[in-house]
């Protein structure tokens, strides 16, 4: 078959086939209170945020905090200002796919016609249909996701607060029969006791009842309907973890985790790292892991790699882990795990819209290295759902161009194309999450 007859059937395939998002935080949006968006934060908020950062942006603009007018009761003055202050750091950033693909749902959801954003002959109207969709922000983030073929949604929301374990201590979090939670299991990593605390319900005093909280932690992740559990440490520290003795855990919390060193504080967070995956195995949940590239800026990369989790992958072999980001710049070393490891599954979460172009070479090798079964192809990791809607129209097509590649060259069939395209799209996360 040619290039150009797979290509369209593939893509076609891609807009039926029922799909997984594995990552998303779009609990903003799914949250029964008042929310503002306007043209100037949708162009500056959020990852794009980042390259205008690189750009020379300045720190008063970046950020929730500079946007709080938008909740004012008149807020179009310092709507316009801002809009004038950015265009020149936007124009500095309009080759970055941060920038690009932000067009797909300006031009899909919002009916802007020009090519670029700056073009708009009238960024106001542009600006206020934004607004006017996010004044019921849930009801507008439902029918977004109506447009997708999205079946299930994996929702991390964080430490939003400290109901962040159990859902119906969450104020205000709208259900949506898409929507499944993975919950942090950080705090207990590194001894936010605090946070600890309200999971447990009463004081801990002592290391014993602490490992008790996690374990009734558990207990109500899974009463609550928790799918999973996530990390993200790699924003703060190497996702490395030893395998620490109980005594060396047990004397830092003795003398207290704020009192010790580094050292001892990262013994600590090891030993419970390795208590977390030793009750993700006795109760069946997998983990996310994040790993490689950190949002932002600033960040120290080398602690994201995905092959620093060899020994967790070595030592809890009933524990299914599901590798974030591609491991993104090591994809390569991602794909190997997973290659490697029957409980390892590397996920394209966020990474189409990281690089498509490291995405297509990422999920080329994959699908030449790794079983179908082992790989996630797409979560769209946003806080807002029009950013999701636009990294999936992207994905599709990146993903159909990768697999129209295979068939076009003889590699393999249209048949097992389309199967790796159910699989990789939605089928593997439905398995690997026990939905």
């Amino acid at each position: 078959m040619n290039l150009k007859d797979a290509r369209r059937e593939i893509r076609a395939a891609l807009d039926r086939v029922n799909i997984v998002d594995h990552h998303e935080h779009i609990g903003m949006q799914f949250r029964d209170r008042p929310y503002g968006l306007d043209l100037p934060a949708f162009m500056s908020w959020y990852y794009l945020q980042a390259d205008l950062t690189s750009a020379g942006l300045p720190p008063e603009m970046r950020g929730p905090a500079a946007f709080a007018y938008l909740n004012e009761p008149h807020p179009d003055r310092v709507s316009e200002e801002r809009w004038h202050a950015l265009l020149p750091y936007l124009k500095r950033v309009k080759n970055t796919i941060y920038y690009r693909y932000l067009l797909i749902a300006l031009r899909d959801l919002f009916g802007m016609e020009a090519d670029e954003v700056d073009e708009v002959e009238d960024w106001k109207a542009l600006s206020d249909r934004i607004r006017d969709a996010n004044r019921d922000p849930a009801r507008w983030a439902a029918s977004v996701l109506d447009r997708t073929n999205i079946e299930h949604i994996m929702l991390d929301l964080g430490w939003l607060n400290s109901g962040w374990w159990q859902r119906d201590r969450i104020p205000g979090l709208i259900q949506d029969r898409r929507i499944h939670r993975v919950v942090r299991c950080d705090p207990f990593v590194v001894g936010e006791l605090t946070l600890v605390e309200a999971v447990y319900g009463k004081p801990i005093h002592s290391f014993e009842q602490y490992l008790d909280a996690l374990d009734a932690a558990f207990q109500i992740a899974i009463d609550d309907g928790a799918v999973g559990l996530k990390s993200a440490l790699a924003y703060r520290r190497t996702i490395h973890y030893d395998d620490v003795p109980r005594s060396e855990a047990e004397l830092a919390w003795a003398k207290g985790l704020n009192n010790v060193d580094a050292r001892r504080q990262k013994a600590f967070q090891d030993f419970m790292m390795h208590q977390v995956l030793a009750r993700c195995a006795q109760y069946d949940l997998p983990i996310q892991f994040h790993t490689g590239i950190q949002a932002g800026n600033f960040n120290t990369i080398t602690n994201a790699k995905p092959t620093h989790l060899t020994n967790l992958f070595q030592k809890f072999p009933t524990v299914r882990f599901d590798i974030f980001h591609g491991g993104y710049p090591y994809c390569q070393e991602a794909g190997l795990l997973a290659k490697y490891f029957p409980n390892v599954y590397i996920d394209g979460c966020w990474l189409p819209h990281i690089s498509p172009a490291a995405y297509t070479r990422a999920l080329d090798e994959w699908i030449e290295i790794a079983p179908a079964s082992k790989i996630f192809a797409w979560g769209g990791d946003h806080r807002i759902v029009e950013l999701s809607y636009a990294s999936l129209i992207l994905a599709k097509d990146l993903i159909a161009d990768v697999l129209s590649r295979k068939v076009s060259t003889g590699y393999f069939g249209m048949d097992v194309a389309l199967d790796v395209l159910e699989r990789i799209m939605g089928k593997n996360g439905v398995e690997f999450y026990r939905l």
